[in-house]
């Protein structure tokens, strides 16, 4: 018997495509938008040749002031390419996406509820799930990482809801959230979504400390969350967490990229212009046999709840969205696996009554030496790691995961 239920949407900040062509315009504009010029108008503090055929000038604006037309210019984009609206191949709708989510959910024990919550002065919508709201226990908040949503905690929600509140939200860009249209500067899409995250804080009137518990880019988004919003946070865990570590200045001799075969290496340039999952876009009908293909891994990781193609059907419906989620992480991220502003050079300002704890999967392409640094230079840090697990830790060894969760989330005195 199903236990979703309830799901509730707010009449305000309604952000979805008010129509299916509008998305198409969308997704077109976001994979066509060159943003080179406009980076070398800032540079040489010189009119982009896209804008010179306006009547204003880089003399009578500020360096602010261009960035807000480079945002503006971004939006208008999204008006002008009806006679491309044919190339695009979608399958997919907020619609759909729901239902999948639903299906998802109908396998799960704990009773939940679902809501939109304004942020950005209405204008924005973050889609949440909630349970056991009434529980007299610390409250936990989870983000999931980069081409993620609400549903890929499903092998958690049961045993998380045992003895306290919790709250699961798609990150804005993402799921079934609000697509906004992020800054192209790395530090304002940072603020962009965590400013967003407190609105939908105060929306949802969690007036108390709560556990943040993010995975990946989520991890990266909950450290970037606590170290300006402290106030409420009462414990940090960060699961696998993307954006901490630095750079290394040859990134040829890394980790995974140094099997990348040297005569690919020629086209990073151009691959890096492209969001991650526009491949998976551009199949279409074809999304969930392209991911089944690809990556065989995700269903087995679900096994357990699910004997079916549920959770691919709702990982392709959750990509297949406006990518401006994508856009925003292109924009954070150097070539993928780094942070343009990597959290290792930055987590030691956060108040350090406030424990980190890092979990990591050996077997994770993400290593766990920026969290060592971190625990060698600030107090009350917890590095642990779990053996055969890899990136997605809370589904490799799911059980694992609950009993470290189990051992270490904090309770009310």
């Amino acid at each position: 018997m199903s236990m979703y239920n309830c799901w509730k949407c707010s009449e305000n900040g309604d952000s979805e495509p008010s129509s299916p062509s509008h998305a198409i315009d969308q997704m077109i504009s976001l994979s066509m938008f060159d943003y080179a010029d406009m980076k070398k108008a800032l540079a040489h503090n010189e009119p982009s040749t896209k804008f010179r055929k306006s009547s204003y000038s880089l003399s009578s604006y500020s360096l602010l002031q261009l960035k807000r037309t480079r945002r503006i210019a971004f939006r208008n984009r999204f008006s002008t390419i009806d006679s491309l609206r044919r190339l695009a191949w979608n399958n997919t709708s907020p619609k759909l996406l729901e239902q999948a989510e639903k299906q998802v959910f109908s396998i799960l024990k704990s009773r939940f509820n679902g809501r939109y919550v304004p942020v950005a002065n209405d204008k924005e919508r973050i889609w949440t799930v909630y349970s056991n709201l009434s529980l007299n226990n610390t409250p936990i908040v989870l983000l999931h990482g980069f081409g993620g949503g609400v549903g890929l905690w499903s092998l958690n929600f049961d045993q998380l809801c045992a003895d306290r509140p919790v709250y699961a939200i798609d990150l804005p860009g993402f799921g079934r959230s609000s697509r906004p249209i992020f800054s192209l500067d790395p530090h304002e899409v940072e603020d962009q979504i965590i400013n967003m995250i407190e609105d939908w804080r105060k929306g949802m009137g969690l007036n108390e400390e709560f556990i943040l518990l993010g995975h990946s880019f989520g991890g990266y988004i909950s450290a970037s969350y606590a170290l300006k919003y402290s106030k409420y946070i009462k414990q940090l865990v960060l699961i696998d967490p993307w954006g901490f570590a630095r750079r290394p200045e040859n990134i040829w001799q890394t980790g995974r990229f140094q099997r990348v075969p040297t005569w690919m290496r020629s086209f990073s340039s151009v691959m890096m212009k492209l969001s991650p999952l526009t491949g998976l876009r551009a199949a279409g009908p074809l999304g969930v046999p392209v991911i089944k293909y690809f990556r065989p891994d995700l269903r087995t990781k679900f096994e357990k709840l699910f004997d079916d193609d549920r959770i691919l059907v709702y990982l392709y419906h959750c990509n297949a969205q406006i990518p401006t989620g994508e856009q925003a992480f292109r924009t954070i991220c150097d070539c993928f696996a780094w942070a343009k502003e990597p959290m290792v050079d930055r987590i030691h300002l956060l108040d350090e009554r406030t424990p980190i704890y890092f979990l990591h999967g050996d077997q994770s392409w993400i290593t766990s030496e920026s969290s060592f640094i971190i625990q060698e230079k600030r107090q009350n840090v917890f590095v642990e790691t779990v053996k055969g697990a890899g990136h997605h830790i809370y589904a490799d060894a799911a059980v694992e995961f609950e009993m470290y969760l189990k051992r270490i989330l904090l309770n009310k005195d």
